[in-house]
């Protein structure tokens, strides 16, 4: 049986996800811990990769997404969970704006909430293609 850290964990982050993809981007924000740590990719990789610190960093990092390809398709796979640590494997089909290059990326988000909110989250993916899609 799933102690009960787990279980408030995997209710938290599948609703983080569900307000993702249903747009609701205030609650995406508002799961975040106010020091949260955000690592997307390799830092030369893409405009949004590197680290960034605080909800204004992850805003930033939205940005920066957006301005260089659009999301036009976002697929939760699983769902993995440890105590306050979680992970979930994505598919991902974006357009990259300066290009017109479409690409389906598999990625992993690996998360550490505290209190409930998000004090850490990583993504990994092919940083290889998304620097060749960003520089087309």
């Amino acid at each position: 049986m799933a102690d009960q850290a787990t279980v408030s964990t995997r209710a938290r982050v599948e609703a983080i996800y569900a307000a993702y993809l249903g747009g609701d981007m205030p609650f995406v924000m508002d799961a975040l811990a106010d020091d949260v740590r955000w690592v997307s990719g390799e830092e030369a990789c893409a405009p949004w990769c590197g680290a960034r610190v605080g909800r204004d960093g992850v805003a930033a990092y939205f940005a920066a997404l957006a301005a260089e390809c659009e999301i036009l398709d976002y697929r939760i796979g699983q769902v993995i969970v440890d105590g306050d640590n979680a992970a979930v494997t994505a598919t991902v089909r974006a357009r990259f704006h300066r290009s017109g290059i479409e690409q389906v990326l598999d990625k992993v988000d690996v998360l550490r909430l505290r209190d409930g909110q998000v004090a850490e989250f990583r993504e990994y993916y092919d940083t290889s293609a998304i620097a060749a899609a960003c520089a087309a």
